[in-house]
């Protein structure tokens, strides 16, 4: 029996054989091949989207919400470009939507715990996924830019720990990100990138991990 997750997923695969793969590829700046088949990166990887569905380019097994996320990402009907400003996933949250900033950290506390004291593993992990270095925050964090998907880029700010307080790892998205996906599907990538960042810096392969 299928889990909710791979139902969801089921679910969008009939939409993308509506979709113009020309037009959603022009649009969101996805690689068009021939007989309707699209290209993106997506976390280290490379994956085809069709018809059919989601699948990596490499054959190795992969997590079902990363075959989601980039389903939700085709279907949108986004427009426009990123901002290139930055802001936690909360600041996207839309009206009704109780996201507030105490409930968001338990998505990423895991990376803090990983990462804490090992600079070294974690820019080694980002750079496996795709991370290019942006100099220290001025909030005197590492900072790092990671283009998650064309229209959505990522800052990805890592802040050692000291006596006072842990190591912790932020995630913030583009302000314009809510234009091509919607919340809720948000939420699912910064899922899919704390998974990443897990098993890459465990196996040091951004494969073969389900």
């Amino acid at each position: 029996m299928s889990s909710g997750y791979e139902q969801i997923y089921e679910g969008l695969i009939p939409k993308l054989s509506e979709c113009n793969f020309l037009e959603v590829a022009e649009r969101l700046g996805l690689s068009a091949q021939q007989e309707g088949i699209l290209l993106v990166n997506f976390l280290g990887r490379e994956y085809e989207i069709s018809s059919r569905g989601i699948n990596p380019t490499d054959g190795k097994p992969v997590n079902v919400n990363n075959r989601s996320v980039l389903a939700y990402y085709t279907l949108s009907q986004g427009m426009g470009e990123p901002a290139f400003s930055y802001v936690p996933i909360s600041n996207l949250a839309g009206p009704g939507i109780i996201f507030g900033s105490t409930n968001i950290k338990w998505m990423t506390d895991p990376l803090g715990k990983i990462f804490s004291g090992d600079y070294v593993t974690f820019s080694e992990t980002i750079c496996r996924l795709g991370g290019v270095f942006n100099n220290k925050s001025k909030s005197g964090g590492y900072s790092w830019l990671l283009k998650a998907l064309p229209k959505i880029p990522l800052q990805i700010v890592y802040y050692d720990g000291d006596d006072e307080f842990p190591c912790e790892v932020q995630i913030l998205f583009d302000k314009n990100a809510s234009r091509f996906m919607e919340f809720e599907c948000l939420a699912f990538l910064q899922g899919c990138l704390v998974r990443a960042l897990i098993m890459t810096a465990k196996t040091r392969d951004t494969a073969g991990w389900v």
